[in-house]
């Protein structure tokens, strides 16, 4: 039976095999650095195991979770991960926020009629003063969020129902260790890479015309705490996204074929665009609230090995009192839930049980996958009305031409909106 493991040492080559399987974020395709997730792995799953909440002043951005899915023989299917918390100090995150700015012109916004015929529609001149323009404003990210990265499987392991448990297993263990992790869970996802035309057209349109290298000499730098630097200095501050060709502003959002599946299963679980995309690549970022999560109900049950009768359901199972520590599997277990808020028992085969590595009595998880898709209303992009901004802020000039209002107020108003979208982000 296939099940999904936390990561080990000695998983070092399989996980570089499969780093290079594609351009992964969260996977590097360099020995060295998957050594070190790795070691940081272990230390984060065994913290979580030896201590049932963080210490006082944890840092979160130092842990980081994989996870790997492999067959009863050893053989990797697949991998997946958390990141504790993303950098939000000396490095935050950084992306796009796209803002909507209403501009009106109060002459050329009115209907104007030939004055000998005020009715007649074919003499009639309509002049439109209301533009509408997408920026992209720069945004750091000092929430410290929860990021989901690394999912990624072998070709020959999909439509065997396993990306389920691939993706779903990690809310699994988010919602068992709640306190280690943020209430906000992030996931960035990969737009489509062009690997033979540099990148994606937003990366060729906008970035490159700042950033003096490839997409995949940037991507790979990124990845370096210690090297982004440049991406501070150079990215630009401010882009008119109306200023740029159709192919361009076509592809904003846009997630790559192989990413599709995981981010509609994301979005069955309750993630929604945030109108934020990857500085490069101009992938959307997707995001959840834990707290208001409602699939994937977590419960702890008593093992008992037997049969499961017909009324038995498809649910994850997972235990941290095996010998490979965390270890979650996709079978079918009979009456998980009872209305007792103790442990209660739950049936599962022998086969269950030999892949789990644990006897009767053993305590597990048990969250069921048959569950309403909750997909939240998409909140509408951010929009800035200038001229209402204007009266709100200096009433002293409406009724007068704007064309004297310095353009560092305008600027202003731009980076205020940003500023509160930062700090409701703080809050939650």
């Amino acid at each position: 039976m296939d099940r999904l493991r936390q990561a080990r040492p000695e998983d070092i080559d399989t996980l570089l095999g499969l780093a290079h399987t594609g351009n992964f974020i969260n996977l590097p395709p360099f020995k060295d650095r998957i050594a070190q997730m790795l070691e940081t792995s272990a230390r984060s799953f065994d913290a979580v195991r030896e201590q049932e909440t963080p210490p006082e002043n944890h840092d979160r951005t130092h842990d980081n979770y994989i996870f790997v899915l492999e067959t009863d023989e050893g053989e990797c299917l697949g991998t997946s991960a958390i990141r504790g918390g993303m950098i939000a100090t000396d490095h935050p995150n950084l992306s796009y926020q796209l803002i909507k700015m209403v501009r009106e012109s109060t002459l050329l916004s009115k209907t104007v009629h030939e004055p000998d015929q005020p009715d007649n529609d074919d003499d009639r001149m309509i002049v439109s003063g209301r533009m509408e323009h997408v920026y992209a404003i720069l945004f750091q990210d000092t929430a410290c969020p929860t990021e989901l990265g690394g999912n990624v499987m072998r070709h020959n392991a999909r439509g065997r129902g396993l990306g389920k448990l691939l993706s779903y297993a990690r809310f699994h263990y988010l919602k068992e260790h709640t306190d280690w992790f943020s209430n906000r869970i992030l996931a960035e996802m990969m737009a489509p890479i062009d690997e033979y035309n540099d990148g994606t057209p937003f990366w060729r349109g906008v970035i490159r015309k700042f950033i003096n290298m490839s997409y995949e000499d940037a991507d790979r730098l990124s990845t370096h705490m210690d090297k982004r630097e440049f991406m501070y200095e150079l990215l630009p501050k401010f882009v008119n996204l109306s200023l740029l060709n159709d192919d361009v502003l076509t592809s904003l959002g846009s997630i790559g074929v192989a990413t599709r599946p995981a981010a509609e299963m994301l979005r069955d679980l309750g993630f929604t665009t945030t109108h934020r995309i990857d500085p490069f690549d101009a992938g959307p970022h997707l995001e959840m609230r834990l707290s208001t999560m409602k699939a994937l109900a977590c419960a702890p049950a008593i093992v008992e090995v037997g049969e499961p009768g017909r009324d038995a359901i498809d649910a994850l199972v997972s235990t941290e009192d095996s010998p490979n520590g965390f270890v979650a599997i996709r079978t079918r277990v009979e009456h998980p839930f009872t209305q007792d808020k103790g442990c209660t028992p739950v049936i599962i085969s022998h086969d269950a049980a030999n892949a789990l590595k644990i006897a009767n009595g053993a305590t597990v998880t048990v969250s069921p996958l048959k569950f309403q898709p909750d997909r939240p209303r998409p909140e509408a992009i951010p929009v800035i009305h200038l001229r209402d901004e204007i009266r709100r802020r200096r009433p002293d000039v409406m009724g007068q031409s704007l064309a004297a209002l310095p353009f560092n107020e305008v600027a202003q108003i731009v980076q205020d909106r940003v500023d509160q979208i930062g700090r409701d982000l703080q809050d939650d």
